[in-house]
């Protein structure tokens, strides 16, 4: 059983207390059909220096300035080789024998586009927090709606070349929840992804993590993905959505400063109808 090449990026932008033990922990799989490349946003914390001492190590390396996180992707990927992608981020790491599980599987599995397996949460330390695994309805309205909690684990996810080929790479104009946007796009192209029961990698929440300090860009950015595919779910589902995208705006304006609120409802007088801002208001 052949397997197949493997083509890991790691974006990496001023990560420097996490980046050499991402990068040791994909030299580390073993795997024998694999490329790893970093693409580095011009880092200025010493990041560029622990790069340059893998360098040998790695298939290629970009440190240049970029339009951010998604457009570091979209550089490495363009360079990708393999048949099966994912990438790293570079405070998350591969546990061990990850890409064996994943190549063993897209080998026993011809007709798979899609994987996804099962994440650890952790923090700066390294410390267990808890199990990330997939959950939600796998498909476009499901990630859309979220009648039930979604979540995709982005280190732990894998997918076939001609998926990404189709649907297209990363938006560079998302700095937020660009997997998420990807992942819509799979699901609108009909992919349907296989769900493996192992742990494959770490994911890490610390204080410097845009997950953890710009929870507000991420609802604006959800919203405009909300919005751009809206018209593809059927009229039912469409209303649901735009309840949903009405209730995420009133909660993005709950957390400005009362004055900033209130010049929100002047500009949207019918949102005094809404306990949840009347309730913001109050408080």
């Amino acid at each position: 059983m052949a397997l197949p090449g493997i083509s890991v990026i790691m974006p990496s932008f001023n990560q420097a207390a996490f980046l050499e033990q991402a990068i040791q922990s994909v030299l580390a799989q073993g795997y024998p059909h694999l490329q790893f490349g970093i693409v580095d946003g011009g880092s200025t914390d010493g990041s560029a220096a622990i790069i340059e001492r893998y360098r040998h190590r790695l298939d290629f390396a970009i440190v240049e300035p970029d339009r951010g996180q998604s457009d570091a992707l979209n550089k490495g990927l363009a360079r990708a080789r393999g048949q099966v992608l994912g990438w790293l981020n570079s405070d998350d790491t591969l546990l061990p024998g990850a890409l064996l599980t994943v190549g063993g599987w897209f080998a026993a599995h011809p007709q798979s586009l899609w994987l996804i397996g099962r994440a650890r949460r952790i923090d700066a330390a390294g410390r267990n927090l808890g199990p990330l695994r997939p959950a939600g309805l796998f498909s476009a309205a499901g990630a859309l709606l979220r009648d039930v909690p979604f979540c995709i684990p982005q280190p732990a996810t894998f997918w076939r070349r001609p998926l990404s080929d189709r649907a297209g790479l990363l938006d560079v104009n998302l700095h937020h929840a660009m997997d998420f946007d990807l992942w819509v796009r799979f699901f609108l192209d009909g992919a349907e992804p296989d769900l493996l029961d192992a742990e494959l990698a770490t994911y890490r929440e610390h204080p410097g993590s845009k997950t953890c300090t710009q929870a507000n860009a991420f609802i604006r950015a959800l919203i405009q993905i909300e919005k751009r595919y809206l018209p593809r779910l059927n009229p039912q589902q469409q209303q649901t959505l735009r309840r949903r995208l009405g209730y995420q705006r009133r909660a993005l304006a709950t957390r400005q400063p009362r004055g900033e609120l209130w010049a929100q409802v002047l500009y949207h007088p019918w949102w005094l109808l809404s306990q949840q801002i009347r309730q913001a208001l109050a408080a």
